[in-house]
């Protein structure tokens, strides 16, 4: 039985969402493995405990954190696993309020979404304890995060994007009548202002002239040094594709449709009609999204070559734009850990979220392995003798 860490919450303004996903699945983890919460408090400290797997819990955070061990990362790369050590003494019992020895685990599941989780960030503490982890690594999660670096690499693969212009939060406060002119010589308004690294429609508004133009880039710029000002596509509708897998050995989901047109909020991604949260799966929307067969195979092939262009793994979830009457689309972005992991784009086709979950860890293991292959270091040591030479 391996022993598989949780990860979720972080500091992040997509708290909430990284609380669902991760409840989603470690509901859903196989019995073959063990599920073990680390929940990343918004204050950034490491918590684990029994009391974090209850989701009802979290109505009241800091009774929930009461219950549970305050750990920290023990980062030893020369063991296959990461040790998560009591920050404070504890008493016995790793669900319990303490586990004195630490909580050792196998391999690493982010389920974080947004800024320190899932740009690459821990992606990066995991490869330095050498441990496995599931998803994208570093770069890829790095470069699918930021808009404007993905559209990069998307370009530069053939892929269709939306032209932009970038506004950096310094150069706004310099100048923000200069930013504005090079926003509107981009395209006649309606205009789209986001975040260059945020999701969950965060910070993302329309703007219908120059006055909302500033607004949407002063509140866009609370939430991100940089944001994209891009033009509104009229008339079309939004198509999301997720796909499993490896590099190109990958395959993708069913397409889904939002119902809802225009842009949609926080609360359209994840919360029910009831009002009550979710995940993605609460989305009001049509699977297997209505188009003919030769358009949804393009857009089938152009959600597998993003996720080769950024060099995804796992799974992902790539959006676009599309004219149903013009038979074209845009790429809009590509999300290296979507929300609720996209498990109900595979359902339809006979995958359930467990065996998604085994997947992905087969994945990860098989991605680790490769990369013990790799040499990382020479085994000699060059200063030792007296032979090493310094200017001067």
């Amino acid at each position: 039985m391996s022993v598989v860490g949780a990860f979720f919450g972080s500091r992040s303004v997509e708290h909430e969402v990284s609380v669902i996903t991760a409840h989603q699945a470690m509901a859903a983890l196989s019995p073959q493995h063990r599920a073990i919460p680390v929940y990343i408090a918004k204050d950034g400290r490491w918590y684990t405990g029994k009391a974090l797997t209850e989701l009802r819990r979290f109505a009241d955070v800091d009774a929930l954190l009461a219950d549970c061990v305050p750990v920290s990362p023990i980062i030893d790369p020369t063991t296959p696993s990461l040790t998560l050590a009591p920050v404070l003494p504890a008493r016995r019992g790793v669900f319990g309020r303490g586990a004195s020895d630490g909580v050792v685990i196998d391999v690493a599941m982010p389920l974080l979404h947004g800024r320190f989780g899932e740009e690459g960030t821990i992606q990066g503490l995991f490869e330095m304890a050498s441990i496995p982890y599931t998803g994208s690594g570093v770069t890829a999660s790095a470069v699918a995060m930021d808009k404007r670096l993905a559209k990069t690499v998307l370009r530069g693969a053939g892929l269709p994007v939306l032209d932009d212009v970038a506004i950096e939060r310094q150069r706004w406060r310099d100048d923000p009548e200069a930013a504005l002119r090079a926003a509107e010589a981009l395209a006649p308004y309606p205009l789209y202002v986001k975040p260059v690294t945020l999701g969950s429609s965060i910070g993302v508004s329309r703007a219908a002239d120059a006055g909302a133009l500033r607004d949407a880039v002063e509140v866009a710029l609370t939430y991100d040094e940089r944001c994209l000002i891009e033009a509104a596509q009229e008339g079309i509708v939004e198509i999301n594709c997720a796909v499993l897998g490896d590099g190109a050995d990958a395959r993708t989901s069913v397409l889904e449709q939002p119902t809802k047109t225009g842009l949609l909020s926080y609360d359209d991604k994840y919360r029910s009609k009831s009002g009550e949260s979710a995940g993605m799966k609460s989305t009001q929307r049509l699977i297997p999204a209505p188009l003919d067969d030769a358009l949804a195979a393009r857009i089938r092939a152009a959600a597998l070559a993003s996720f080769v262009a950024v060099g995804a793994s796992g799974v992902a979830r790539v959006d676009l734009m599309v004219d149903v009457e013009a038979q074209t689309f845009v790429v809009n972005e590509v999300n290296p850990i979507p929300g609720s992991l996209s498990f109900y784009l595979f359902e339809p086709a006979g995958l359930s979220f467990t065996a998604l979950l085994d997947e992905l860890l087969a994945i990860a293991g098989r991605r680790h392995a490769r990369r013990q292959q790799t040499t990382e270091v020479f085994d000699r040591w060059m200063l030792a003798g007296g032979g090493a030479k310094t200017d001067g």
